[in-house]
């Protein structure tokens, strides 16, 4: 495959432009990565005690796998380094050693979803049983799409992204897509983007590959390499990576 079609890029409409950071001076660092991951059987590279939840194993169960990612960098001396991450939570961890750390805040994650989520999933379960079309159920379907739609909204508000320009803007700011699906703002590479920015980092690649048990599609295996999402992350790309072309003008 073509490197560039694995590209992190989007559209900015703060600038009104598109920006692009390549894969390839990433993919080298991403192949060490998986073979780092598969020889230690586990995400908690470096650390002294094994954490069984952080086991691979994880990845060959249900959870079906999940997306990682690395972002090469140069710092402000122009000494290269390299950041890696993992999409979302890992088996329900939000933050290990040695990983980029979610955008959000995970205590006011808690917070914000301790009251409505036991409520959306009584109510899931409340309506298991019951016919179609019968008036209880539709009933607690309308009751349940608003908590979810209100909590959604929420979480939502909890992102603030920060870009090269030294920019920080809400989530819904910078959203270039029609609605937001759930999950945006956990991928590998706003994760990657958003940390090196806060840093004073300038990436110069970023590459992102799946790790695990295939997904039930077929449509992601083990190693293999995939461009950022076009659904939750191309439409926040382009303002994350927004001011990289003026520190780096050499790209």
């Amino acid at each position: 495959m073509d490197s560039s079609a694995l590209d992190c890029a989007g559209f900015c409409r703060e600038c009104g432009r598109e920006h692009v950071l390549p894969a390839a001076p990433a993919v080298p660092h991403a192949l060490e990565l998986i073979t780092l991951l598969e020889r230690h059987g586990h995400i908690g590279l470096g650390l002294e005690a094994k954490d069984p939840r952080l086991s691979l194993d994880y990845l060959y169960g249900p959870a079906r796998g999940q997306m990682f990612g690395v972002l090469l960098y140069a710092d402000k001396d122009g000494k290269r380094g390299v950041l890696k991450a993992f999409s979302g939570q890992y088996n329900g961890i939000w933050e290990v050693p040695g990983w980029a750390g979610p955008i959000l805040d995970p205590a006011e994650f808690a917070r914000t979803v301790e009251r409505d989520e036991p409520r959306i999933k009584d109510l899931t379960r409340r309506m298991q049983g019951l016919g179609v079309d019968d008036p209880a159920r539709l009933a607690m379907l309308a009751q349940r799409r608003e908590l979810s739609r209100n909590l959604m909204e929420r979480i939502f508000g909890l992102y603030r992204l920060t870009n090269f320009r030294g920019q920080t803007r809400a989530l819904i700011e910078v959203f270039t897509g029609a609605s937001m699906p759930t999950g945006t703002g956990e991928c590998c590479a706003p994760k990657l983007l958003h940390h090196a920015a806060l840093r004073g980092l300038t990436p110069l690649g970023l590459a992102e590959f799946f790790v695990g048990r295939e997904n039930r599609s077929a449509t992601r295996g083990h190693g293999r390499f995939f461009a950022p999402c076009a659904e939750k992350c191309r439409p926040i790309l382009g303002f994350l990576l927004c001011g990289l072309g003026a520190k780096n003008p050499g790209r």
